[in-house]
């Protein structure tokens, strides 16, 4: 199963996706949320400490990305390790058998 929450601004996305994992982790359902936002609090919902969630390193894209050339000649970007791997090396176990993964963060002004 695969759920996005999407909307505007401070709608409550990252606590109705993070309520939403720790529910479905508490059934039994190994759940792996990924924060692709570029102000990231869903480790927070997720039940990791705000110090512990400020020291989490976002997910290396230069790391787990290749670019590639299909058979007609176009360029495209793709993973370079499988999808398990980049859980291992990057996810953070989270509470209620929940696994967070962080896509970015803005770490200054002018990014994002």
């Amino acid at each position: 199963m695969k759920i996005a929450v999407a909307g505007k601004g401070g709608s409550g996305k990252t606590t109705l996706a993070g309520t939403l994992a720790r529910a479905l982790g508490r059934r039994g359902q190994a759940v792996l949320a990924i924060d692709a936002d570029t102000n990231p609090n869903l480790a927070i919902t997720l039940g990791i400490p705000r110090e512990a969630a400020a020291q989490i390193h976002p997910v290396p894209q230069e790391e787990i990305m290749e670019e590639r050339v299909d058979a007609s000649g176009k360029k495209l970007r793709a993973l370079a390790i499988p999808p398990k791997d980049v859980i291992t090396r990057y996810g953070v176990p989270a509470a209620d058998n929940t696994t967070l993964l962080l896509m970015g963060r803005v770490d200054h002004g002018g990014v994002g």
